[in-house]
């Protein structure tokens, strides 16, 4: 029985170091950190840009259907006043034709007949049936609220002084004369606008609704965007935003965008300076000629804009910065001592520190410990 205890006793004395030794040897990582703090810096931009056209547009049809014939695809080059796409007008055909065909026959039957000089009250020339189709015509959209008007106007009777004129009779009135030459123009318009065109030379970026091939009157069919020129936009520190747009910075100003190892010259046209004070980062905009369309649009090209001036800005220990295929991140120690990995924009090397361009605000903690963290790894900061 007194065995028993001892080795009991024994096993719980065991599990007690096992317990402390494995809580002193794995518990959190210890590390070393560096406090995210300003510095003057000099005022130079070195990061990839991302790239988009500086005129685009969107193209709206204006009548419905289905596509009978998509000339382009996304990709292709486009000229203005080129044809796009064709929307099948074979309904629209129809009912020209039947159209063209009652204003025959309205015409057919109205007579002119002479009529002596005498004063009298003459009748509306439209009878109230006319009238009452025109409003339903004005409520389909088929003629104007100008045209009903004028529809309705002949309805009244009114009082005329005639001699040695005309008087139009017969079956057929001239307010459905006008009511169908009305309609007859408003088809043609339709037919005639039925061809999609390219309102400006460029490159077809997307084609709305595709694999349906269907157009809808006033909504997105395409968007077309010039090939040149083309912007090149990037997030900065916000001093550097406002040390770009000193006259001093200008004076010896370099702007230009490396493509292929080569380099294209361009200018600096917006900058954000209206910002709250304390945003981290606004955005910066460059624009340059694309001869030859070698800076394609939707790609990232480095973007180079150097000044001799300086700015306080956000600075790093350059070995702090890690770096896989993805592009550059810095190890983050949260409040509750977690790793956080966040994703930096750094600029230029200065004695050993970095300018942070984007990712970061001022008091943060950033490991300065060699080798790799985990997402959410609980450290405890030395």
């Amino acid at each position: 029985m007194r065995k028993q205890s001892m080795i009991g006793l024994l096993a719980m004395l065991a599990l007690f170091v096992s317990t402390f030794f494995l809580a002193g040897c794995f518990g959190p990582t210890k590390v070393t950190t560096v406090t995210v703090q300003e510095k003057e810096m000099p005022v130079k931009v070195d990061n990839d840009a991302s790239i988009a056209a500086l005129n685009k547009v969107t193209v709206n049809p204006t009548v419905s259907g289905n596509i009978t014939n998509m000339a382009v695809k996304v990709g292709d080059t486009v000229q203005q006043g080129q044809v796009i796409a064709q929307v099948d007008t074979a309904q629209l055909q129809q009912q020209l034709e039947a159209l063209l065909q009652q204003l025959s026959s309205a015409q057919a039957q109205t007579t002119v007949v002479a009529t002596p000089a005498q004063t009298t009250v003459v009748p509306g020339a439209v009878s109230s049936a006319d009238v009452e189709r025109a409003r339903q015509m004005l409520n389909n959209g088929i003629i104007t609220e100008k045209e009903f008007q004028t529809i309705q106007a002949r309805s009244q009777a009114s009082t005329v002084t005639t001699g040695g004129g005309y008087v139009t009779t017969g079956s057929g009135s001239g307010a459905n004369v006008a009511a169908l030459q009305a309609q007859i123009a408003q088809v043609q318009a339709q037919i005639a606008q039925s061809q999609i065109v390219a309102p400006i030379a460029g490159t077809i970026t997307q084609i709305y609704n595709a694999d349906r091939k269907v157009a809808v009157a006033g909504r997105p069919f395409a968007m077309i965007q010039q090939l040149s020129p083309v912007v090149a936009s990037l997030s900065i520190p916000q001093s550097f935003a406002k040390a770009l747009a000193s006259p001093e910075a200008k004076k010896n100003m370099k702007v230009y965008l490396k493509v292929d190892k080569k380099d294209y010259p361009g200018q600096l046209t917006y900058v954000d300076t209206t910002s709250p004070a304390g945003t981290p980062a606004v955005l910066l905009k460059a624009t340059f000629n694309n001869p030859g369309n070698v800076i394609k649009i939707g790609e990232s090209y480095t973007l180079v804009i150097e000044t001799g001036v300086k700015a306080p800005a956000l600075v790093i220990p350059k070995d702090a910065v890690h770096e896989n295929k993805d592009g550059k991140f810095v190890y983050v120690v949260t409040a509750d001592n977690t790793v956080d990995v966040r994703v930096v924009d750094v600029g230029e090397d200065v004695d050993g520190y970095v300018t942070v361009m984007n990712g970061l605000k001022k008091g943060e903690q950033i490991i300065t410990s060699k080798g790799s963290f985990e997402l959410g790894e609980s450290v405890k900061v030395e």
